[in-house]
């Protein structure tokens, strides 16, 4: 059988599917087969031969599964732009006006003209009542079978009639006010609550034109996803909706799902269907401005997202668990939301504290799983100071210009405590202020915790042999990390390219070796529970050998690992010395 459009990496057999959805989504093969066998695909009806006053019906589910008629009348074509040159007008009538006529959750409805496809309702109105509404002509739409390029976004004017979009808005389900508000400005989209997964699992609806349709985005004890209406299927598995784009991704993979209606509400301003998403059916490979582009019987690899949250004051633990679509566009984006959520439910509030974070980050194409962890302390927000690092190691994988990753896994860890777990570096003695190239200094380094003793931490400082001679300052310090997060930030290439300014001409080998770097960089990179002693080469050793690299630059450093988030300094002056005072004075 043969799919257009979708890349068979990204998508996974049936037997991936847990058991219980197993047997449902094998009836709905079935029961789509056995459709497509006794109906065939019908002809379209020529947008040409529109004209005012014909009649036709439509077909829509107004509750639970089951699929039913209602009239509609044609008022006649409406100019269009980009990928839908023209527009039906129609206005519907029995149990669609009754129930407050056109409504957001009927987009991908289709309307038939003497048995014939036209179209699929698309949009309703703000303006001139909710009895009308647009058709997307099907022409429009099987232009997607094609992949045919130059699609457009949605189109939101008509002229000067205000239009919008019937399918739902995206819906989420298990997202506190705040990490909901934090995917929206993540998204771009506005989010709302309510949508439910898997309530209706074991309810088989009907797969034919006219039957709710889902999108998922993520699924799990957290939910995004939208739904719509089914418009047409055809012989080879694949099938059309909405008949407008759900967020304009083009190529994509998100799961298809079937939907139930629990009712259809009159509200104001809109009508509007209360959905839940059901069964995994498929995968939507393409979400353009015409509709979306579906297959049935695969389903997109979804990637686990586990999150662990340790709240240590009040002694327990909650674990949140999700599966996310793999679009690398959106991947980033929903995984650090779904984490933001699991801190939120662990902690349950917002406010200072101090976190020790660790997450393990697997998937194809990277040189070795990602493992880190790191400590964080705030006034402020714990929960979201604690998200940084896992977001900005998302952004360096997804966006990279060299390899394709494909995440199979992230696993968050985080211990919470309201408690401030930091300390102040006091002081540090050293055991001499000269030394001799190759030896070693011992520095007694003093810290104070918060509201704690004093303590003292030995560090010993290796100077290498082939160091020049001369004076330094040791310096010692917290670690710093920092996440690449506001305004002003560098992407990834810009960072590559500070890594390696003379990257044109450089071989494809070299490029890639250079991306390795900065990953290295990142996962080596200083931690905030670090005491960081370091110095800087004598300014000699760089200046006198011209054939030094910028290497010589980088300090020379030791990091020593503590239970406290570092603050404070100290620092003193020391001479590098070719041999001893004693040996020089002996020759």
């Amino acid at each position: 059988m043969y799919y257009l459009g979708i890349e068979e990496e990204n998508i996974c057999p049936r037997s991936y599917l847990e058991i219980e959805v197993f047997t449902v989504k094998k009836y709905l093969v079935l029961a789509l087969l056995f459709i497509i066998s006794i109906t065939g695909i019908g002809a379209n009806f020529p947008l040409k031969e529109v004209t005012p006053g014909l009649d036709g019906i439509g077909k829509t589910v107004f509750l639970g599964t089951e699929i039913e008629e209602f009239p509609v009348e044609i008022v006649g074509l409406i100019p269009g732009d980009g990928v839908v040159p023209h527009y039906v007008m129609i206005k519907v009538g029995g149990k669609a006006l009754a129930l407050g006529g056109v409504s957001e959750g009927m987009s991908g409805s289709p309307i038939y003209i003497d048995g014939k496809l036209l179209g699929a309702i698309s949009y309703g109105f703000d303006d001139i009542g909710h009895a009308y509404g647009l058709v997307t002509p099907i022409e429009s739409m099987e232009k997607l079978l094609e992949l045919s390029s130059g699609l457009k976004a949605e189109i939101r004017k008509i002229d000067s009639l205000t239009t919008r979009p019937l399918n739902a808005p995206l819906f989420v389900s298990g997202f506190g006010k705040r990490s909901q508000q934090y995917l929206s400005s993540q998204l771009g989209y506005p989010l709302s609550k309510g949508l439910q997964s898997g309530m209706t699992a074991n309810i088989p609806p009907e797969i034919a034109p006219g039957a709710a349709l889902g999108v998922q985005l993520v699924k799990g004890d957290v939910t995004v996803g939208s739904y719509g209406t089914l418009t047409s299927v055809y012989d080879d598995g694949r099938f059309l909706g909405f008949g407008h784009s759900i967020l304009s991704r083009g190529t994509t993979s998100f799961l298809a799902t079937t939907s139930y209606v629990h009712a259809t509400i009159q509200g104001q301003p809109n009508t509007y269907k209360l959905a839940s998403l059901g069964s995994p059916v498929g995968t939507i490979s393409q979400d353009r401005g015409a509709g979306v582009l579906g297959v049935f019987d695969r389903t997109p690899k979804m990637i686990p997202v586990r999150v662990v949250t340790k709240d240590l004051d009040l002694g327990r633990q909650i674990l949140t668990k999700a599966e996310v679509i793999p679009d690398n566009m959106l991947l980033g984006k929903l995984v650090s939301s779904t984490v933001l959520e699991g801190f939120d439910r662990g902690i349950d509030r917002v406010g200072s504290g101090t976190s020790k974070v660790r997450f393990t980050i697997k998937g194809e194409g990277l040189p070795y799983p990602l493992e880190r962890n790191n400590y964080f302390y705030t006034y402020a927000d714990i929960a979201a100071l604690s998200l940084s690092e896992v977001g900005e190691v998302l952004d360096l994988l997804l966006y990279n210009d060299y390899y394709d990753i494909k995440l199979s896994e992230v696993t968050v860890e985080a211990d919470f405590t309201e408690e401030k777990n930091t300390a102040v570096i006091v002081g540090a003695v050293p055991n001499t202020q000269q030394v001799v190239r190759g030896e070693q200094v011992e520095i007694e380094v003093q810290i104070r915790p918060f509201r704690g003793e004093s303590k003292t931490l030995k560090v010993l400082l290796p100077i290498p042999e082939d160091i020049a001679t001369g004076n330094v300052r040791v310096m010692v310090r917290p670690g710093l990390s920092i996440p690449s997060y506001g305004f002003g930030t560098s992407s990834v290439t810009e960072k590559l390219e500070l890594q390696s300014e003379e990257r044109i001409g450089t071989p494809l080998t070299q490029e890639a070796q250079d991306w390795e770097k900065v990953l290295k960089d990142f996962m080596n990179r200083e931690k905030n529970n670090e005491i960081v002693v370091e110095f800087y080469p004598p300014y000699n050793d760089i200046i006198n050998d011209d054939s030094v690299s910028n290497e010589v630059s980088l300090p020379i450093q030791v990091r020593v690992e503590t239970e406290y988030v570092m603050e404070g300094d100290s620092a003193w002056e020391m001479d590098i010395l070719a041999e001893s005072s004693e040996e020089s004075h002996t020759e």
